[in-house]
């Protein structure tokens, strides 16, 4: 083994499109790589939904370990609370934590406050997980697991989402300049919080979401090749993306951009967050039927 690799993010598939390829990096130098979920990333359609995205998510995992597409599902006690975790067989390596917050679409223009991020940033919220293991969490208790996890698992790397955006959850909209998803803002900060709660020798790394689309693409040919192999694989268990077969031949809309990047922030000890860009309203696709997560 060559260390311990724990990414923390809010849905399933944002590992894929905004921490690849240093997951597929970590994978093939035979880490240890887990990947905790934090939200079911459910849209509101339940169950079918939320264990579709598991297993788009343990199908690419699959591809970057280069085994079989099997695992084994069980019930991980951690910090006096019981989540899903899923382990490739051929490579236990390999772990896919899921804590299942309800996660429903955010609606026209987002505006509105998650779940996760309501949990964040207002006092005296608190959520419940789904099935089969339900478990109530405010901000207070979320934080405390998470730090229960990190001292389990004792890893050397912690892989998170921008916290850094000033902008509120309730400005936040989708495809204005430097805005990101409210709930991988929420995910960073309650993660620097268990950080900040759990002194250790690791080293964490932040990750940028939905503005790097607005960067230069900074992957080689091959990298975005790699990559967007690995995405098809999760996509063709969603059938947000494959309700239709014609539409898995490959990424679209900002996935495409998203394919085709990856960018690192500085470390939090290292310097000042970036400062978000200047909101332009005028970018907002407030009247779209997707926000992505």
């Amino acid at each position: 083994m060559h260390g311990k690799v724990l990414s923390v993010v809010a849905h399933p598939d944002d590992d894929l499109l905004f921490m690849n390829p240093d997951q597929s990096d970590a994978i093939r130098r035979r880490q240890c790589v887990m990947v905790l979920y934090l939200t079911a990333g459910d849209r509101g359609a339940g169950l079918p939904y939320l264990q579709a995205r598991e297993r788009g998510l343990m199908a690419a995992y699959a591809a970057m370990a280069r085994v079989a597409n099997h695992w084994q599902t069980d019930g991980w006690l951690v910090g006096g609370h019981t989540v899903v975790r899923h382990t490739l067989k051929a490579a236990p390596r390999v772990q896919l934590i899921m804590l299942r917050i309800p996660d429903p679409w955010l609606g026209h223009g987002w505006g509105s406050l998650t779940p996760l991020s309501q949990l964040e940033s207002v006092a005296h919220t608190d959520v419940l997980t789904y099935a089969p293991y339900p478990t109530h969490f405010d901000r207070n208790s979320l934080i405390q697991w998470l730090s229960a996890v990190i001292q389990a698992i004792q890893p050397n790397d912690i892989r998170l989402m921008d916290g850094s955006i000033t902008i509120p959850y309730t400005q936040l909209c989708w495809r204005c300049r430097g805005h990101d998803h409210p709930d991988h803002i929420a995910s960073a900060r309650l993660v620097q919080a268990a950080i900040q709660a759990t002194p250790g020798p690791y080293r964490s790394q932040r990750y940028l979401g939905y503005p790097s689309q607005e960067r230069p693409d900074n992957l080689s040919a091959s990298q975005k090749a790699l990559k967007t192999a690995i995405f098809l694989h999760y996509m063709a268990n969603d059938p947000r993306y494959c309700a239709r077969q014609t539409k898995c031949s490959r990424p679209r809309g900002p996935e495409a951009a998203w394919v085709w990047r990856q960018y690192r922030l500085d470390d939090d000890a290292a310097g000042p967050m970036p400062k978000p860009l200047p909101a332009n309203p005028q970018t907002s696709l407030s009247a779209s039927s997707k926000s992505p997560n």
